[in-house]
This record gives structure tokens, C-alpha cells and sequence, in this order.
């Protein structure tokens, strides 16, 4: 792989590197899973996801995990020279901005029905759905596009629940139909097990709207891959669900791999300078006579001692040169100094910073370090310097909202095949699903609002405001203010200005 990779150049991925694969509905509903024509178009399938896309998946992984290309760059052909490769950690900072910034507050979910209510709540606790949630964005905005699976599965009374399992992109893919709504056709997830010594086995598991086909290659015989098991299920729907970070589904640092290989470059051309520096060449002029020789190489292609070559390893091995070859004692005055490049240390950070501001700007992720966006601030200038981050959120936040709605769809199938006939199929469809960002708040300025709505809104949009403070629910608080009161009718005091004088 290493061999592969191009630093700085040309294109980076196959042209369909992120394509979407389809299928004509006509010709999926005559698929015999067990034939050998399927099979066969299956492996087509895989082999071009393996070697059109996975690469692309492969390197914005690497850049995640800050292995980025600077690591691979072609070694220098001086071997004296430093060659450092410092590759920098901004893939995983935009990636954990936008997940937090997103996902720091959980998603809620709200539905009048109380009966799917509280299937909902049930199924996230069981799931960890946050956490899970963070998984998604996080391949969301490494890769551009998440996978998960929904099976079912078995809790600790052996009853039967909706089970939520992350698959890699690395080893998933949808294919749908030629329509315009893109249906789901069916998911692939392939994977290999490698037992050592030559011993590994292929396994492919293809849903479909209502069956698992596994498949199995265990690469000893000449059968290849053929069909081992079947397994139906009631999800009424292919249960591989895809999320999209954005509409081509490029991840969150994809468009500005370069920015960073040049910031790679820079940093690490930096360190050479600075190494060499250290190991500077001592010029000595006004020195006795070195000595040459016409030729450096003799017959047998051997390095002919005091040779122009010779000289030339020598004194880079000893760090000294001699420059003189005057033999004449009223030669040139006696001198040293080292040969070292003159460095343009406000250029070279003026032209860092660059790509530092070009990064952070494009990936539309805001630059904490930057003196002006620190310090005490009014919520509008904190709203302006993260409008751009606010916009691309809004916009993922839909995106991400149409795979949550359809992982309710399918799990509320088997939640009223599993005898809870209370559970609507459309009232799925009125679940209001919130989204808060996650971004630095000031209590006073909080508390200061809710004091100006104080008698212009009712009791419980105050406590509501007040919970980011207080952290209590407003129906507890109203409670606790009732208790207060004796029982009678609960009136909250007005919150405290935090713009009245100090006292003196």
C-alpha cells in the first residue's frame, strides 16, 4: 500500500470512489439466491466496493488515526539529511468538533402516543442510543457515510428486543433501485477471518426486505462462494440503514487533505531545518591542501580515496569542510563558519497560519485558539463566529434525522409483531425529533432572560429556560414550589437581575 501512495499528487481515489450501487428492480426480483449467476454478480460487487472504494475509506481512516501521507512521502536520496515526517492531528479535531457539537446534548424524541413513547425510551436504554449515535457521526464525518443493523435479539429475561449493531464502512454497502426514491434493494456486509498459515474464510451476509442469505468461501476447495443458511425476519424493510453525512457523502476533512499534507510538509521540512542546523557544516578557510583527483571511481567502480566523492562523504561525515587549496603561506586569512540556509522564521509561520485559517474555514470548524473568539462574550458574537458551523450542522442534522426515522420504522414492526398491537405503524411517522447543539451557555445571561420574560410567559417556559442552570425539570420544580406554598397553587419567585449594582 505504502508503494501506492502519491504525496501531493495527481488524483487521489478511483472516479467512482463514492458512487452509489443500483440495480434494476426488474432484474432484482428474479434473483435466485443460490445460483451460481448470482453469486457471481454478488462477488462483482464486492470486488468493486474492495477496489474502487475501500481505498478512499482506507486513507481517511489513516488521516483519523493521524497516519497521514506525509508518512509515506518518498525518502530523501541524501542520506546525511534529516528526513522527520510530523503529521499533524487535525483530521480527529474537526471530527470530534462536529460530533460534539451535534451529539454533546443526546437527541430526544418526542411522541403523543405514550404507548410508542415508551417503546422508544425502552429501545434507546437498551441500545445506549447516544453513544451509538456518536458512533454514526463519527464514521459520518471520517468516512461520509455510516452503517448500522438492526436484529433481534434477546435481553436478560430472554425476551426479545430490537438490537442496534454498528457496521465498518469499510466492509458495507447498499445497493438500491433505479428509481427516483432510491429504495433499498438489499445490504451487503463481508468480512474475513483469518486463522493464520494460509487459513482464512470469507463470510458475506446479504439482507434483503425480509430474508438473511449467508455465504461462505473457505478458500481450501474449488466451491468458492456458495450459500450455507437463510434466516427470515419480520422488519418489513432492508435492515442495513445507511446515513449520509452530506448529499455526496464526503466526510468532514476530505476536502482539505491537501491543506493538511501541506501543513504536514511544512512542519516537517521545519524539524529538518532545525536538525541540520544543528549538524551544520564547519567551513575552515585558509587550511593546507586537501587534495583531488581526476577521476573518483577506479576500474572496479570503487571510490578512489582522496577522491572529489571521498572528500565529499568525508567531510559530511565529519560535519567539516575544507575549503582551501592554496599552498602559498600569504594565502587567504585563516577563517570558520558554518554553512547553514538562512531561515524565514516570520514568512514560514505567516504561511502556516494560512493553512491553519484555510483547514479550520473550509471544514467550517471555528478556531478556539484564536485571541478573538476567547473571553467573556455576549451570545451574539458567539451566534456570528459559529453561524457557518451552525448552518452545515442544521443541514447533517436532517440527514441525520431521515436514517433515525427510518431505524423507528423498521423497529416498530417487530414491536407490534412481538403483541404490542397499541403500537401504530403510522404514528411512527409523528415523532418529533430534537436536536440541541452543544455550545458554551452563560448562566447569567440565562438567568437575565428568564427575569425579563418573568410575567409575559407562563411558569413552566421560565423553568424550562432555567433547567440548562438549575438542572431540574420544570415539572419538579413546580412541584417543589407547590410544596413550599403549602399545597397551594405554585409561584415562583422572580429570578434574582444579575445586572443590579454591586453593593458598596
Amino acid at each position: 500500500m505504502q508503494e501506492d501512495i502519491s504525496f501531493l499528487r495527481e488524483h487521489r481515489y478511483h472516479k467512482n470512489a463514492n458512487a452509489v450501487f443500483r440495480m434494476a428492480e426488474e432484474d432484482f426480483e428474479m434473483i435466485e439466491f443460490d445460483s451460481k449467476e448470482w453469486i457471481y454478480r454478488l462477488e462483482k460487487y464486492i470486488n468493486r466496493h474492495r477496489n474502487e472504494q475501500v481505498p478512499r475509506l482506507q486513507e481517511l481512516k489513516r488521516y483519523y488515526l493521524s497516519d497521514n501521507n506525509i508518512k509515506y512521502r518518498q525518502p530523501k536520496t541524501d542520506e546525511y539529511a534529516a528526513d522527520n515526517r510530523i503529521a499533524s492531528d487535525f483530521a480527529r479535531y474537526i471530527t470530534i468538533f462536529e460530533q460534539g457539537y451535534m451529539l454533546g446534548q443526546p437527541v430526544q424524541y418526542k411522541n403523543n402516543n405514550n404507548d410508542l413513547q415508551e417503546k422508544i425510551d425502552e429501545f434507546n436504554k437498551q441500545n445506549n442510543e447516544s453513544y451509538h449515535n456518536v458512533l454514526i457521526k463519527t464514521d459520518l464525518s471520517t468516512y461520509g457515510r455510516a452503517y448500522e443493523l438492526e436484529t433481534v435479539d434477546l435481553d436478560s429475561q430472554n425476551s426479545a428486543f430490537v438490537k442496534l449493531v454498528r457496521l465498518d464502512p469499510q466492509q458495507t454497502f447498499v445497493v438500491y433501485d433505479d428509481t427516483t426514491d432510491s429504495n433499498s434493494l438489499f445490504g451487503v456486509y463481508y468480512y474475513v477471518i483469518d486463522y493464520g498459515d494460509g487459513q482464512r474464510k470469507d463470510f458475506v451476509n446479504v439482507y434483503t426486505s425480509d430474508m438473511l442469505y449467508m455465504y461462505v468461501n473457505d478458500n481450501q476447495n474449488e466451491q468458492g462462494l456458495h450459500l450455507v443458511d437463510t434466516d427470515d425476519y419480520v422488519f418489513g424493510g432492508v435492515p442495513v440503514n445507511e446515513f449520509a453525512n452530506n448529499e455526496d457523502r464526503t466526510g468532514a476533512y476530505e476536502p482539505v487533505l491537501d491543506s493538511i499534507d501541506a501543513y504536514d510538509l511544512s512542519q516537517s521540512e521545519l524539524a529538518n531545518f532545525q536538525q541540520d542546523s544543528m549538524d551544520a557544516i564547519l567551513m575552515i578557510t585558509g587550511n593546507p591542501y586537501t587534495g583531488t583527483a581526476p577521476n573518483d571511481l577506479d576500474e572496479e567502480g570503487n571510490i578512489v580515496p582522496n577522491s572529489r566523492l571521498a572528500v565529499s562523504l568525508a567531510f559530511k561525515r565529519a560535519r567539516i569542510m575544507i575549503m582551501d587549496d592554496n599552498p602559498n603561506p600569504n594565502g587567504s586569512a585563516p577563517d570558520a563558519k558554518y554553512l547553514v540556509k538562512q531561515y524565514d522564521a516570520e514568512g514560514s509561520e505567516t504561511y502556516k497560519q494560512r493553512l491553519v485559517n484555510d483547514i479550520l474555514r473550509f471544514t467550517f470548524t471555528p478556531d478556539t485558539l484564536d485571541a478573538n473568539f476567547s473571553g467573556v462574550q455576549s451570545g451574539e458574537s458567539m451566534k456570528y463566529k459559529l453561524m457557518a458551523s451552525d448552518n452545515r450542522r442544521v443541514m447533517q442534522q436532517r440527514l441525520f434525522e431521515k436514517g433515525l426515522m427510518r431505524r423507528l420504522r423498521l423497529a416498530v414492526n417487530i414491536w407490534r409483531i412481538k403483541g404490542n398491537d397499541a403500537v401504530a405503524y403510522d404514528a411512527i411517522n409523528e415523532t418529533n425529533i430534537i436536536f440541541t447543539a452543544n455550545i458554551p451557555k452563560s448562566d447569567s445571561e440565562i438567568v437575565a432572560l428568564a427575569s425579563q420574560l418573568y410575567g409575559t410567559v407562563s411558569d413552566e417556559t421560565l423553568f424550562e429556560i432555567l433547567k440548562t442552570v438549575t438542572g431540574i425539570d420544570p415539572e419538579t420544580e413546580l412541584e417543589r414550589i407547590k410544596e413550599e406554598n403549602g399545597g397551594g397553587t405554585p409561584t415562583p419567585r422572580r429570578p434574582e437581575n444579575t445586572d443590579s449594582k454591586e453593593e458598596t
